[in-house]
């Protein structure tokens, strides 16, 4: 049962067979329809019918990622992972032969704002009533085994210190340790061993009770089966989930000041993220142009930093620029890889590159050429089933429309070079960057001279 909060079916993509050999610039009109509704429970949902294959994707996602946690490091991450270990009725063994009798997959992932969690599988009536009864007992009624958690600890530790050693993650908990210092973001890998050792069945379970409650919960789903059926789904799931909790909003983010910090590891090359803190949120009518922007500097091989770093310079072999529109405070991070030597130079240059993209913005041939890419991007995201459906499920989560996927090209098309200025200038605050680096420590040298043909 829904209420009438149900928003009317909007256009996704249609007579789409393959993005392979597009014209960036001639895409088709999209046609796909998509539903939104709130359940009686509290429940968004987000729908595509999808009758090419048959195949039913579904992507949960609960308000319950690692900022969660408090003051128990580890809790949110060790909840989801637990979940698949085993039912109240089946144990892990007998969970899992029934999953793989029935061809489902599923999947899990734990991020700083959100546990996801996610079904495929076919969509004849038998399977799909059944696959969906399982992932419901999965979600409502899971164990907590005290045997199946002594090895899940074991796991996540191990899972937890490969990260760490992983020099892009170590840098980026390292980053996020200075930039969101006192804050929940502050510990994006979401546990420390201490916390995981300390934590019990019995915290899981309480956890649990309250994290995955039904109105702390969006839905999504593509695939072959009708509106109705996606309601009763739906209506099916949240009935058996615990009920009337939701978590709080996290308090803003309190200003820091800009630092820069070199955290030696025996690594051969330095790993750095340069970062910025970003007031933009997906929802507000001028973050596209930051999506562009940021395209335009650090994202794709024609992009300035690519072109600069690695073509004329050969600094780097990767560069990357990506906005992350955390609700409580987002963040604008470059990362890149270089030779110890030219760490600090390398900083500087790629400081000096960002500080004129805001205060000179995008050109409008760059604007053209990175909506085209973007464009393209989203036309091969909706060709597929899975990709379509976590489309559905980020945007949820960002509060964008149910027809954003229809209106984002128009959007992007909108965007002007003063536009993208003006955007950078009002989400980004160049006073409070923050640079982190990883690798040997040797002695700091200019860069390179440039080629004679460069200069």
């Amino acid at each position: 049962m829904t209420d009438s909060t149900s928003i009317a079916p909007t256009a996704v993509t249609a007579n789409l067979s393959s993005a392979e050999g597009i014209d960036l610039s001639q895409f088709e009109q999209v046609r796909t329809e998509v539903q939104a509704w709130q359940t009686s429970h509290g429940t968004q949902v987000r729908f595509v019918e999808a009758r090419q294959l048959p195949m039913v994707d579904l992507i949960v996602r609960f308000n319950a990622g690692t900022s969660v946690d408090a003051e128990h490091s580890g809790l949110a991450a060790l909840t989801m992972y637990m979940l698949d270990e085993g039912t109240e009725r089946l144990n892990a063994e007998q969970f899992a032969e029934q999953t793989e009798r029935l061809g489902a997959i599923l999947s899990t992932q734990i991020r700083l704002e959100h546990a996801s969690l996610s079904l495929r599988c076919l969509s004849s009536e038998v399977v799909l009533a059944q696959a969906v009864a399982l992932f419901t007992e999965m979600l409502a009624r899971p164990a907590f085994d005290e045997q199946q958690l002594v090895k899940v600890k074991q796991q996540l530790r191990a899972f937890q210190s490969s990260r760490y050693n992983a020099a892009p993650t170590r840098a980026q908990s390292e980053l996020f340790s200075r930039l969101y210092a006192g804050h929940p973001y502050a510990t994006p890998l979401g546990s420390t061993e201490q916390g995981i050792q300390a934590l019990t069945a019995q915290d899981l379970r309480d956890f649990h009770q309250r994290a995955y409650s039904a109105n702390n919960l969006q839905v999504s789903i593509v695939g072959d089966l009708s509106r109705a059926q996606a309601e009763a789904l739906v209506e099916h799931l949240a009935e058996a989930l615990p009920q009337g909790w939701a978590a709080a909003e996290l308090p803003p983010v309190s200003p820091t000041s800009a630092a820069s910090a070199h955290v030696p590891t025996p690594a051969a090359n330095n790993t750095l993220l340069l970062a910025v803190p970003m007031s933009g949120r997906p929802s507000q009518a001028d973050y596209p142009a930051l999506v562009l922007a940021a395209d335009v500097l650090g994202s794709g091989f024609e992009s300035r930093l690519m072109q600069e770093l690695r073509q004329r310079r050969g600094l780097t072999y990767h560069i990357s620029c990506r906005p992350s529109p955390l609700k409580a405070g987002g963040v604008l991070a470059i990362g890149w890889d270089c030779a110890p030597q030219y760490r600090e130079a390398s900083r500087e240059l790629v400081a000096g590159m960002l500080e004129a993209m805001v205060n000179e913005g995008p050109t409008n041939a760059e604007l053209e050429l990175c909506r085209r890419q973007l464009s393209g991007q989203l036309v091969r995201s909706v060709a597929t089933n899975r990709g379509l459906v976590e489309l559905l499920s980020k945007g949820s989560h960002q509060g964008l429309p149910a027809d954003h996927l229809v209106t984002y090209q128009a959007q992007l098309s909108a965007v002007s070079a003063r536009s993208a200025r003006q955007a950078l200038q009002e989400h980004l605050d160049l006073s409070r960057m923050v640079t982190v680096s990883l690798g040997s420590d040797q002695p700091q040298q200019p860069l390179p001279p440039l080629p004679h043909s460069d200069r």
